[in-house]
C-alpha cells in the first residue's frame, strides 16, 4: 500500500487519528512498520489539490481515498476504520 495521511495542524480530528493510529501502533507492534506518507496541506497545497478530498484528516491508497473524517466523527469511529486500514497494509 501507498498510505498517505492528510492533515492540517491543529486540526482536532488530525491530532486524534495520530493518536489512534499511535496507540494502534503500540498494540500491533507490526504496523510500526507500515510507512505512511504524512502530508501537511498547508505546507504542500499543490499535492494535497492532486486527492479528492474536502476534510482532513484523509487516508488514500495511491489515489484511492480509504477514509476522509466527517464532522462528528469520534475516536471510535477513527480507530475501526483506521485499524482495518492498518491491518489491510500489514498483509
Amino acid at each position: 500500500m501507498d498510505l498517505k495521511f492528510f492533515y492540517m495542524p491543529g486540526c482536532p480530528y488530525c491530532q486524534r487519528a495520530a493518536g489512534v493510529i499511535a496507540e494502534l501502533e503500540q498494540e500491533h507492534p507490526e504496523y510500526k512498520k507500515i510507512k505512511i506518507d504524512k502530508i501537511n496541506e498547508v505546507l504542500h497545497p499543490l499535492e494535497a489539490k492532486k486527492y479528492d478530498y474536502y476534510y482532513v484528516p484523509a487516508f488514500f491508497d495511491g489515489q484511492k481515498k480509504l477514509y476522509e473524517a466527517q464532522p462528528g466523527d469520534d475516536a471510535e469511529k477513527m480507530r475501526q476504520i483506521l485499524g482495518d486500514i492498518l491491518a489491510a497494509a500489514a498483509k
